[in-house]
């Protein structure tokens, strides 16, 4: 009899089953770190976009990597979001740059992102940890990880464009990075 009255209150669609395990304040903090990760796929998309119209497809190549991979992120966060009974609040993508210089300055930005990236993570972490939050510490530790590997990526990758005197060495690098991505 308990079970049936059970199932006729929280039973009666399936719409209606949600399970919230997910602390509001780390909701809303994980749907801001999703929409950054949205906007920063449209931010290296818009910088594939850039090298490939100035000639260098193994830089767009590589933007064009980091535009999926951000987007990944975003999805995997999305998923986590929905599996622990929350809701996804995805906001409008404004004021994508356009304008990124020579391969330099395009990474230099890129490097400056990426740390902006990582510092919108650790306000996460740091939202996560007041809640106590356990399981959602866990999956951010991967995003974590993974932005240290990218940013020691991007700072590889300018120090050897900063060597390098003139197009040609531009031109040799790019070649490289066609045959990686």
């Amino acid at each position: 009899l308990l079970l049936r009255y059970l199932k006729k209150i929280f039973y009666n669609s399936v719409a209606e089953l949600r399970v919230i395990m997910l602390k509001k304040r780390v909701e809303e903090a994980l749907n801001a770190q999703i929409n950054a990760e949205i906007w920063s796929a449209h931010f290296f998309l818009a910088i594939s976009l850039h090298f490939a119209e100035n000639g260098y497809p193994g830089f767009a190549a590589r933007m064009k990597y980091q535009h999926q991979e951000e987007h990944r992120h975003a999805l995997r966060l999305m998923d986590y979001v929905i599996e622990q009974g929350g809701k996804v609040e995805l906001q409008d993508i404004m004021d994508i740059p356009s304008d990124f210089g020579d391969p330099v300055e395009s990474f230099e930005q890129v490097l400056v992102h990426l740390m902006r990236i990582t510092d919108t993570f650790d306000t996460l972490l740091d939202v996560v940890c007041d809640e106590k939050d356990r399981a959602t510490r866990a999956v951010l530790d991967w995003f974590v990880l993974n932005q240290v590997k990218e940013e020691a990526e991007i700072s590889q990758i300018i120090a050897y464009l900063k060597r390098m005197t003139n197009e040609n060495g531009y031109y040799m690098m790019d070649l490289e990075l066609i045959k990686k991505y």
